[in-house]
């Protein structure tokens, strides 16, 4: 499904190693379609990412938590 990469997007630092957490609360929560790519690395400092999502309530959801 094609993402509107113009909405529903947030650009994050995740720390070190937790990344996959974020993947994991994406997977049990968000209805409908959703990716995210990598911004920036970081290495053992903060990664910067961002979160596309296909609907408006999932991403509302994302940032409330």
């Amino acid at each position: 499904m094609y993402i509107n990469t113009t909405q529903y997007r947030v650009q994050i630092n995740i720390p070190y190693g937790q990344l996959n957490d974020f993947i994991i609360w994406c997977e049990k929560n968000i209805s409908y379609d959703w990716k995210y790519r990598v911004l920036d690395y970081g290495g053992r400092d903060p990664g910067h990412y961002e979160f596309l999502f296909a609907n408006e309530k999932d991403y509302v959801k994302f940032l409330m938590w």
